[in-house]
């Protein structure tokens, strides 16, 4: 079991990192198995730590759930938390990641929308992504479509999915790091919460710690 009663000092001042939430759920999933040591003793004084002792299964699971085995040292480079527990940070890895399959996503889906089979998505690093369509497929193109390029035999064009596309993709990595900062600051804000619980638990386990030590 780690230093509680320091886990809990740099929680509640905001300074803790992910491998010291990574810390505090360590601890707190051996207090069951101390418990079930405990249970088996008639001493008084020990049937008041047993007693005591909160083994925090809320703040665990939400630490299990959201934070990363091996977070980085640092707080502002991402990498911190788990995927699948935030929608906006989930499609943001999925942009860096699985962008060629969101892309054929989309002109898979366009494709069939506007009945245009030969459209398609592409990217420049001057114009960005677009939906390009061939000039003699121009009437079916749908009012939504906003003109973006004009080409010798083509029309490119961008619709508001594949522009907030363009926005999330090509600051993907940035907003990710955000995201990841303002989610792990609000699991330790809500951890910081639950101070007195891991304090007083932390209480707990010292006198026990002494006892064994003293036994």
């Amino acid at each position: 079991i780690y230093d509680l009663e320091r886990l809990a000092g740099r929680i509640a001042m905001g300074v803790a990192n992910g491998r010291d939430l990574i810390a505090l759920k360590n601890s707190l999933l051996i207090l069951p198995g101390v418990r079930s040591i405990l249970q088996k003793f008639s001493v008084p004084r020990i049937r008041v730590l047993d007693a005591g002792i909160d083994e925090m299964a809320d703040i665990s699971d939400l630490i299990e759930r959201t934070i990363v085995d091996n977070p980085p040292l640092t707080l502002r480079e991402g990498g911190i938390i788990k995927e699948g527990c935030d929608q906006e940070l989930d499609k943001l890895i999925f942009a860096m990641r699985d962008g060629k399959q969101w892309i054929a996503q989309l002109e898979e889906k366009e494709r069939q929308s506007t009945g245009i089979n030969s459209l398609k998505v592409g990217f420049n690093s001057i114009f960005g992504y677009y939906l390009e369509v061939t000039k003699a497929n121009a009437d079916k193109v749908p009012e939504s479509y906003i003109r973006k390029q004009t080409l010798v035999n083509a029309e490119r064009y961008i619709n508001q999915e594949l522009k907030e596309y363009e926005n999330i993709v090509l600051h993907a990595e940035d907003l990710r790091k955000e995201r990841e900062y303002e989610l792990f600051g609000g699991i330790r804000d809500k951890i910081a919460g639950e101070i007195k619980r891991i304090q007083d638990t932390a209480s707990l386990i010292a006198d026990l710690d002494a006892l064994a030590t003293l036994a």
